[in-house]
Formats: structure tokens, C-alpha cells, sequence
């Protein structure tokens, strides 16, 4: 097997330089007033809890804020960890 040698063109070489993902801030800002309240702070929080089990891989923060009137309340300040948001 002498003389067999690897020959590589410079075709054969490829570079593909990898964009490291930012990941994204999703606010829930939920109308917390009035008498479907609690059903959209229920849909609020089960849509947070989805996207913060995914929240790792794709680097996204979760925050959740309620309000009523011109007051509001941080309830969830931007979180990675559903342990955090519990």
C-alpha cells in the first residue's frame, strides 16, 4: 500500500462558520382586569411554561407582566428557568 497517499484539492475543503442564535425576550403583557381575567392569565402562564421547557435550547427569556388600569406588576422578570417561574 506504498505509495497510496490522500490527495485533497482545495474543492474538497468547506468552511461553514456557525452564527451563534441571541436568543429572544418574549414579554406576556395580560390585561388582568375586568371578568376573563383569570382565563387569560391562565393561558398566559401555560403559554410561558411551554416556551420556557424550550427555553434552554433556544436561549429565550420568558418575562410576564400583568396589569390593570394604569397599574402593572412585574409577575415574571425575563427567566430561563422554569424553576424560577414557579
Amino acid at each position: 500500500n506504498e505509495g497510496r497517499g490522500v490527495h485533497i484539492e482545495q474543492s474538497d475543503v468547506r468552511i461553514k462558520k456557525m452564527a451563534r442564535k441571541a436568543g429572544s425576550l418574549i414579554i406576556f403583557v395580560v390585561d388582568a382586569s375586568g371578568s376573563m381575567a383569570l382565563n387569560r392569565m391562565n393561558a398566559a402562564k401555560g403559554a410561558a411554561m411551554s416556551l420556557l421547557t424550550e427555553a434552554y435550547q433556544s436561549r429565550d427569556q420568558i418575562s410576564l407582566i400583568p396589569f390593570q388600569g394604569d397599574m402593572a406588576d412585574v409577575l415574571l422578570p425575563p427567566a430561563k428557568s422554569i424553576a424560577m417561574a414557579k
